[in-house]
């Protein structure tokens, strides 16, 4: 018999890139978040989805029927991998009833949890049919702060309790931490305890306004020069594995008018809790519900608005050049200041730290900029 030999292995980091690079020049989508619910045992204070943490909101939530309808069209257009997220996905009573579904519609599953809830029946279910990847949010690892910040008493030990069944199970999994003004001294130890799995440490720090238009999340923002100093004293990597700006397919010189500069309407799509379709997470310009159209329909119809948008102003986001580096989206600036086109000046402020500190030069601030068409280095 010839001699067996094990399957090749690949990183989810690297499987993803090559999956985008792909397939993303032909504009077919290849990955699906999909909010299967809005609860969650939880209410983190930064949090975008809690303000429909509440009983009331439940039934507009998508069906069981629902979703197995729209996992047959994911299957159909060739779909490669979908997130299960929420919410708390484990908090869904019919969690297992969509995972196995999607599972055995060979779909490749990537669940994000906040790892309270695990216990070892479900472990060992996921351990008969593995899902592809497991995201667990890591935002604290003191107790007291911890259950301050999910307003949940217990619910650190909780965390530990999951992370110890996790750790023991075999399963693929990895951390993603919020860096924010509350945990900015905690994030040493945050790395060690996420290097103690074996898992390489990363962490993100943009917050975004909750989605009934509530501000109160962005109090957690980091000052800008407190992100440069973390960002440089942690030798920061980003966790976002795909990242909405793709500075390789639109720059500030070539499409300028372009409202959304990024990887919008190319090969993602999110579907929220209630049905409603739309280009990433914060996509909520352009929307199309489920429950009245087919996902082939949807997909045709916000992917062709999204592109379709153009500014209509003067605003100094059309003509900068460090845009790559800025974390606002036009639902962001819509909800904090009234118009999707404005730019937001924190943001800018992120912008412009984060581009000085990568490329090693310094540039004029976007918003300072006099008579001139684009931010950029002094005498540019």
């Amino acid at each position: 018999m010839p001699e067996s030999r094990p399957l090749p292995t690949v990183e989810y980091k690297d499987f993803s890139r090559r999956l985008h690079e792909r397939y993303g020049q032909r504009n077919r989508v290849i990955k699906a978040q999909l909010e299967i619910t809005y609860r969650c045992n939880l209410h983190c204070l930064h949090c975008y989805t809690d303000p429909y943490n509440r009983r009331d909101f439940l039934l507009k939530e998508l069906s069981l029927d629902e979703i197995k309808r729209i996992l047959d069209e994911m299957a159909a257009l060739e779909i490669v991998y979908v997130n299960l997220t929420g919410g708390e996905v484990f908090t869904r009573p019919d969690f297992f009833e969509i995972y196995d579904y999607a599972y055995h519609k060979g779909l490749l599953l990537m669940l994000y949890t906040n790892g309270t809830v695990f216990t070892r029946a479900i472990i060992d279910r996921l351990k008969h049919s593995p899902p592809f990847s497991i995201d667990i949010s890591c935002h604290s690892v003191n107790e007291e702060a911890f259950d301050r910040f999910t307003q949940v008493p217990g619910s650190f030990r909780q965390f530990l309790k999951g992370m110890e069944l996790l750790r023991h199970s075999g399963l693929p999994f990895c951390f993603k931490t919020k860096a924010m003004n509350w945990n900015k001294e905690e994030v040493p130890e945050i790395r060690r305890f996420v290097e103690s799995f074996g898992q390489p440490f990363g962490f993100t720090t943009s917050l975004s306004p909750r989605l009934n238009g509530d501000l109160s999340s962005l109090e957690y923002r980091l000052a800008p020069e407190e992100i440069r100093r973390l960002e440089r004293r942690e030798l920061h990597v980003s966790q976002d594995d795909e990242p909405c700006q793709e500075t390789s397919r639109w720059t500030a010189s070539s499409t300028p008018e372009r409202l959304y500069r990024c990887g919008c309407a190319t090969n993602t799509i999110h579907i929220s809790a209630w049905g409603a379709l739309g280009t990433c997470t914060m996509q909520y310009e352009h929307r199309v519900s489920l429950r009245d159209y087919s996902l082939t329909d949807a997909i045709a119809k916000v992917f062709a608005d999204v592109r379709a948008r153009r500014y209509t102003t003067d605003s100094p986001c059309r003509t900068c050049a460090i845009y790559a580096f800025c974390d606002k989206t036009p639902t962001d600036a819509r909800r904090e200041l009234g118009d999707a086109e404005s730019p937001v000046p924190y943001d800018c402020a992120v912008a412009l730290t984060r581009a000085e500190r990568i490329v090693n030069q310094s540039f004029t601030h976007p918003l300072r900029v006099q008579g001139a068409t684009q931010a950029g280095p002094p005498g540019s």
